[in-house]
């Protein structure tokens, strides 16, 4: 009967030793103080809460179940679904009260595994594991905040170059670069251009914060497109958040290989920390940009340096010595010449458009060249100007449907050629409206079969135009020639005429590019502000620049190494793979069982 009382006592040690201390008091008192001893253990609190524990003793094990459970639900809850977090806190809450609840009914148990020397070492397993698994946390978190990249290819090809560390450490504003590629990217060389570009784009991030990148489809935000005057795809749009400074970046080669050196000319654009220089020549009778008369070219000036470039003049004196064009030179402009070019300035111009310098040595980079000619230009400069593939006629146009109607001598220039570059005739998708040039020459690109040169018109008059010889006579006559003329046209130029077609594609230095228009009154202070005579100068200029750099980075090329090995090289490193460290691992089990035995 004993062993009964005692099987049926509570579990817990002390509840046990409670009845046992009272059993004892109640065998040493009388049979009248008995009922209220009884009656006075029986107003404390545990006297109420011992059936409860006796209760959760019984049904421990769904109750310990329920807990780990809503532990785990709850922490699923509060990681992966954010909107159910708090359920989830007041799920892990529950569950955590259940296993509490289990762990004070069984507290002598579970308070005898832990000082137990199987719970010492289980203890201290949680313990190390927890130690381990905050110490995996903590370098994790610093080297996050403090991560180094180390490039380990041949060729540095993800590294950038130290001015342009330099350049992006030093930023003071937000840039925000906007690469306009398809969501369908139609062939594979795109597709490896834009790999390229996401790549050197992120490491631009990377180094800076104020760097930041997105890829649209110019098709989906044709607005955004056109309002940055973005015309193709494959074009990087770089801007300074807060102004109005738009550069944009396209591929000059098939594989970008300018693609660091054209950003980082971006950047100081963009930032307003160096712009491209536009010199316009001098000493030979061109237009004066600081002349405020009618006849000066000031206000196309001031329209330069609004699209930020620095505009200045190369004075040549008229005479006979060596000159050259600077380094710096992103534009030449000749306005309107009416003297002779000398000899040695011929001598600078031609290798200026070769890219070269006279000693041999290569430019940095290639010829940019607006000419502003007129009928009565000096021969000189139109030997220039045949040498490189253009002849300026002598007569001016006059055009019967296209001429304005009160000045038959001035050229309407309405009929722009869809082959030209976008970029001039329909700057953000829009055409320009009409030009006005007053008395414009012929422009006639020489052809030959070498192909030396791509000539492309601006503009075109109507099939009713007619060339006059004789600036004093309106009125056409029947020997007036009669046909379409241009009078602006646009040329890529590897070589002058008569040279030998390349067989190889020449260097970015050796091809230049020109925009010769039949007339330099259209952008005087007079005629500058009338329809698009403006826009169509300063388009030319803008695409001319386009791709002008202020800097020369080397590119870093893509050096696939492969690891050539023979049939037994191959096998060799093929099995130790699969066989070399687990056999190391079993010797190394095998020993330490041996040992301790």
């Amino acid at each position: 009967m004993s062993q009964q009382r005692i099987g049926d006592g509570p579990r817990d040690w002390r509840r046990r030793r409670g009845r046992d201390r009272q059993g004892d008091a109640g065998s040493g008192a009388s049979l009248d103080e008995q009922p209220a001893a009884l009656e006075e253990q029986s107003r404390t609190l545990f006297s109420f809460i011992e059936p409860v524990f006796d209760l959760i003793g019984i049904f421990y094990a769904p109750i310990l179940i329920a807990g780990v459970i809503g532990l785990i639900v709850g922490a699923v809850l509060l990681a992966f679904i954010g909107s159910l977090k708090l359920y989830g806190g007041i799920v892990i809450g529950i569950g955590a009260v259940l296993v509490l609840l289990v762990g004070l009914s069984y507290f002598s148990q579970v308070l005898a595994a832990f000082f137990s020397r199987t719970g010492r070492y289980g203890v201290n397993t949680v313990i190390m594991t927890a130690a381990f698994f905050g110490l995996v946390a903590l370098v994790n978190y610093v080297a996050f905040e403090n991560h180094v990249r180390s490039d380990t290819t041949a060729t540095n090809q993800f590294s950038l170059a130290h001015r342009t560390r330099d350049l992006l450490d030093a930023l003071d504003r937000p840039i925000n670069v906007t690469a306009y590629y398809p969501d369908q990217v139609p062939s594979i060389e795109m597709l490896t251009r834009q790999g390229k570009v996401e790549t050197t784009l992120g490491e631009f991030a990377r180094r800076s914060g104020n760097f930041t990148y997105q890829f649209i489809d110019p098709q989906k935000e044709a607005d955004l497109a056109r309002s940055q005057g973005v015309t193709a795809y494959e074009t990087l749009a770089v801007s300074a958040v807060g102004t109005d400074i738009i550069d944009l970046v396209q591929p000059t080669d098939e594989v970008y290989s300018r693609l660091e050196q054209d950003l980082y000319t971006a950047l100081l654009v963009a930032t307003e920390t160096q712009r491209k220089k536009v010199y316009f020549l001098s000493g030979h009778g061109e237009r004066d940009i600081t002349r405020q008369a009618e006849d000066g070219y000031l206000k196309i000036r001031e329209g330069l340096e609004v699209d930020n470039y620095q505009v200045e003049t190369l004075p040549w004196a008229p005479v006979d010595e060596e000159v050259t064009v600077p380094d710096d030179a992103a534009l030449l402009v000749i306005a309107g010449p009416t003297g002779e070019l000398p000899t040695a300035h011929l001598d600078a111009l031609n290798y200026y458009m070769a890219g070269r310098y006279p000693d041999g040595e290569p430019r940095r980079e290639a010829a940019r060249i607006i000419f502003l000619a007129e009928p009565d230009t000096h021969d000189t400069f139109r030997a220039f100007l045949a040498f490189w593939g253009v002849i300026v006629s002598d007569s001016y146009i006059r055009d019967v449907e296209g001429s304005q109607p009160n000045a038959p001598r001035t050229l309407r220039v309405g009929i722009y050629n869809p082959q030209a570059p976008p970029e001039i005739v329909a700057p953000r998708g829009r055409p320009l409206n009409v030009a006005f040039m007053p008395g414009a020459a012929a422009i006639e690109p020489i052809l030959e079969e070498t192909n030396t040169r791509l000539p492309r018109p601006i503009a075109a008059t109507t099939a009713s135009a007619r060339l006059i010889d004789d600036i004093e006579r309106v009125d056409p006559v029947d020997d007036d020639p009669q046909r379409v003329y241009f009078p602006a046209v646009y040329l890529d130029i590897i070589a002058p005429v008569g040279a030998a077609a390349p067989t190889a594609r020449p260097p970015d230095n050796e091809i230049a590019s020109m925009v010769v228009f039949g007339d330099s009154d259209f952008v005087s202070n007079r005629n500058v502000d009338r329809g698009s005579s403006a826009a169509l100068f300063l388009n030319s200029a803008n695409y001319l620049m386009g791709d002008f750099s202020l800097v020369s980075i080397r590119d870093r090329e893509f050096v696939y190494r492969e690891w050539n090995l023979d049939e037994n090289e191959f096998n060799f490193v093929r099995f130790s793979t699969w066989l070399l460290l687990p056999g190391l691992m079993g010797i190394m089990a095998v020993v330490v069982w041996w040992v301790r035995r």
